[in-house]
């Protein structure tokens, strides 16, 4: 504690004081984060149809759960395998094309996978190969997107924006099944890809007439490059601890209880496993909008300080709470989430250089999701050796330590914008007359 003197206290500085921030009107007055909101929210609610779509499509042609697992797995592969590439290219070149050039490929593919199940017959191959080219159209996507944003806000009004993109990703989550839902009482869940496959075909169409986003410097191919991201990752310390601490979460805390929960669930509750994910994505959604209007001192140390929040479902789980228990940590969890995603990318997109803010962004998510399909395999095996419960339990000790394991770093506790050694405060440039 500092020591008290007869002097008046210094007052904070810019550094010292908690990050700005803007209302989510005038975020979305300006005109080209307006077109981008637009174009990421129509792919975002087309994506929030697919898994129930394919369950519902799959199960409808009598194709085993197998046949799903693969599905799922052919879209999230090639994400791990070829996301850091897909960071490379985004630092290299324009952005905004490679995200049209990702929202048409991904567009074609859900089309064709939609058209490949509906004629039925022995095609599932073909609409896992359509699955494939989704994934492999993704990896090139996503940093792009995620490095474009400084191109369109303004570094103050990074954090409203950053609300507003994952309010919507919750949001999303809330419709998707219901609308899918709506689309096979009306026909064929079928119908719901197709959605999916039009909605970035028009995703496309609303980036036309947006700032290019072009490299801010010269940036390599090859190892090279990926080495100079790795570099720009480590001069934010707290990240690289987030990165590794977020892929063991994942693969120790959410993929079991993603695995087991249904099975527990419907024991408690018939029918309450989709209640609980409804009430996650409204959490997510409430989490997202609070964390990008309350100005914070230390962004990422209030991310953390959420994280305990998602040990409390597999804990209620694992101790047989009823429904209503595990509706409330739900919530939670999912606000938790929410102000996290929101917080997280905030921090990175301000304090990373625009040259290398693809590929950090490309990087991380890559370490965080790597382990996450060996989550959804062996959580089952383990489960069918020593019972659900100690998983679970499992889970909810792995959360308390993980959080335990990142309030030790005195980087990320004491992480102020424009601290970093390795960032430039506002990392990102506003193009054109958006300001």
């Amino acid at each position: 504690m500092d020591r008290m003197t007869a002097e008046p206290p210094p007052k904070p500085s810019p550094s010292d004081a908690p990050a700005p921030s803007a209302s989510f009107r005038t975020v979305l007055a300006g005109r080209h984060f307006r077109r981008f909101f637009f174009s990421r929210a129509v792919s975002l609610a087309g994506d929030a149809v697919v898994p129930t779509a394919l369950a519902l499509t799959l199960t409808e042609r009598g194709a085993t759960a197998g046949w799903l697992g693969a599905m799922l797995a052919a879209a999230l592969l090639p994400k791990v395998a070829f996301l850091a590439f897909g960071g490379i290219a985004a630092d290299r070149f324009a952005k905004l094309p490679l995200m049209a050039a990702s929202s048409l490929v991904c567009g074609a593919a859900q089309l064709a996978t939609a058209l490949v199940l509906t004629t039925g017959g022995g095609l599932l191959w073909w609409a896992l190969g359509c699955q494939t080219a989704y994934g492999v159209a993704s990896a090139v996507g996503y940093p792009a997107t995620f490095g474009y944003l400084p191109h369109c806000v303004d570094p103050p009004r990074l954090g409203a924006a950053n609300a507003l993109l994952s309010a919507w990703t919750g949001a999303a989550a809330l419709l998707g099944p219901a609308a899918t839902a709506v689309l096979a009482a009306l026909g064929d869940p079928a119908l719901a890809l197709a959605l999916d496959g039009a909605s970035f075909l028009l995703a496309a169409c609303l980036l036309a007439g947006l700032p290019r986003g072009g490299p801010a410097g010269h940036v390599g191919g090859g190892i090279d490059a990926l080495r100079e991201g790795w570099r720009a990752l480590r001069l934010l310390p707290w990240l690289l601890r987030m990165t590794v601490v977020d892929s063991l979460i994942l693969l120790l805390v959410t993929a079991p209880f993603i695995v087991l929960g249904p099975g527990l669930v419907q024991h408690v509750a018939p029918g309450g496993w989709a209640l609980l994910m409804l009430l996650f994505a409204a959490g997510e959604l409430l989490g997202s909008l609070a964390s990008g209007r309350v100005p914070l001192r230390r962004p990422i140390l209030a991310a953390v300080l959420g994280l305990p929040m998602l040990g409390l479902p597999p804990l209620l789980l694992a101790m047989g709470a009823g429904l209503w228990p595990l509706c409330l940590a739900q919530v939670l969890a999912g606000a938790s989430i929410g102000a996290y995603g929101v917080l997280v990318n905030t921090a990175v997109q301000r304090e990373t250089p625009p040259a290398q803010l693809a590929r950090v962004g490309a990087i991380s998510s890559v370490g965080s999701f790597a382990f996450l399909p060996l989550g959804y395999v062996l959580a089952p095996l383990l489960a069918g050796l020593v019972g659900p419960e100690p998983l679970l339990w499992g889970a909810a000790a792995w959360t308390a330590v993980s959080v335990l394991v990142l309030l030790a770093d005195a980087d990320l506790r004491s992480f102020r914008y424009g601290t970093e050694g390795g960032g430039t405060p506002g990392g990102g440039q506003v193009t054109g007359g958006d300001r």
